[in-house]
């Protein structure tokens, strides 16, 4: 049987529908809560791109609770911006994460084509963007809530560890939102793994001052490893 790694690196270099892989994508389920998220802006300063971004990123969390509707949304949104702004890489990262919402939502044939789409930009926005902890952030959490037969935990690693080295080495790079999102993550991340760390990532983002995930849900998370 082929390992997970071989089967992520035969799905992407192929595009072939590996039955196993593709199934173990996890469906949209009924629409419920999310978290706000950290709500970054462009790299551009037009204001009106800002408010198209800042629509696209409302849509794009809808999504991620389970609205396909929304996931649409967000896509012609984010299209429309990246074709504007194409060396933007936070609009190729969300961009990148709604492809990967629309592999979750699409019929069995069609997932892998949406999985390698939204996986290659994620990508691709890291490359372009190294040191931004935003388009870090999104591939990070991207990277370990996709199935582990997909190969991207290690990624998933890498960016977990370089952003909260950022956040001992360089906190300016966060704004209070970005700070108790990758906290509250990271925890996640580790959960299971390292219990204490992750106790210890979840009182930090706790007693960081912003909503982009909720008190309830990390108390909940914290109560969990506790």
């Amino acid at each position: 049987m082929a390992t997970a790694r071989q089967c992520y690196r035969w799905t992407l270099a192929t595009g072939g529908a590996l039955l196993l892989c593709l199934l173990a994508l996890p469906a949209a389920s009924a629409t419920e809560p999310v978290e706000p998220g950290p709500r970054p802006g462009l790299m551009s300063e037009n204001p009106q791109d800002q408010a198209r971004f800042r629509e696209a990123l409302e849509a794009h969390q809808e999504g991620v609770g389970g609205d396909e509707d929304a996931v649409r949304r967000a896509q012609n949104l984010l299209e429309e911006l990246q074709r504007a702004h194409p060396n933007d890489a936070r609009v190729r990262a969300f961009l990148g994460n709604t492809y990967v919402l629309r592999a979750r939502d699409a019929v069995l044939f069609r997932k892998m084509k949406w999985l390698r789409q939204g996986v290659d930009l994620l990508d691709e926005a890291v490359a372009a963007a190294p040191d931004d902890p935003h388009v870090r952030s999104v591939r990070a959490v991207n990277s370990y809530q996709l199935p582990a037969l997909f190969g991207r935990s290690e990624i998933a690693r890498e960016d977990f560890g370089t952003l909260l080295a950022w956040t001992r080495d360089h906190p300016e790079r966060f704004t209070p939102d970005l700070l108790r999102f990758v906290y509250y993550h990271a925890g996640q991340f580790y959960e299971g793994e390292d219990d204490y760390q992750s106790a210890q990532l979840y009182e930090l983002a706790l007693s960081t001052d912003s909503d982009s995930v909720s008190d309830e849900q990390i108390r909940g998370a914290l109560s969990a490893v506790q």
